[in-house]
């Protein structure tokens, strides 16, 4: 069944083909940054694979531009919530979970405090002091979530990329570009 003629001016007329070309791209987008990163991780035997596909999604934004500030941004906390989280566990050997959890969440949010695309700081840090494994120790924790989030960005990135250099990107005319260069 076809819609009728009035319905489809309609909503043509307030959903443009790009709008929509838009929005297919971002779930497309979205959903295979989360599948590929996932499997990516999965092969390469990561113990977390979920953050990297939560990661692939974190960084996928709508606009190009946004990806990348999230992308940025993204690296960065992941970084500091590591460095946080490993730097807690050194110096607070003999200390509990709990403790070293408390003090790396109030660093962390003091930081996130500061700059506020930093927040992701704060749950990184969480993450690592509670995903070490029995026996495990926080630096292989920590080392093992910044691959899988950096897996994951990478992933989330790209794809987006391409999918704007493919569909958004156009070289510019021919014609364009010589006369903008005569006199």
């Amino acid at each position: 069944m076809t819609p009728r003629p009035a319905l489809r001016a309609w909503v043509t007329a307030r959903w443009p083909l790009t709008e929509t070309i838009r929005t297919v791209a971002f779930i497309a987008r979205c959903t295979g940054a989360a599948v590929a990163a996932l499997v990516i991780a999965q092969q390469w035997h990561l113990n977390h694979p979920v953050w990297a596909s939560v990661s692939a999604l974190v960084v996928s934004q709508d606009q190009l531009g946004d990806t990348n500030r999230s992308l940025a941004w993204r690296i960065a906390g992941t970084m500091i919530g590591v460095g946080v989280a490993i730097l807690v566990a050194l110096v607070m050997t003999k200390a509990s979970a709990v403790a070293m959890l408390a003090v790396a969440v109030g660093i962390t949010s003091a930081i996130a405090r500061l700059r506020s695309e930093l927040r992701l700081c704060m749950w990184t840090a969480v993450i690592v002091l509670l995903t070490v494994p029995a026996g495990g120790s926080v630096l292989s924790a920590a080392l093992d979530r910044a691959q899988e989030v950096l897996l994951g960005v990478a992933v989330g990135a790209v794809l987006h990329w391409g999918a704007d250099r493919l569909l958004f990107r156009r070289k510019a005319q021919p014609e364009a570009v010589t006369a903008s260069a005569s006199p």
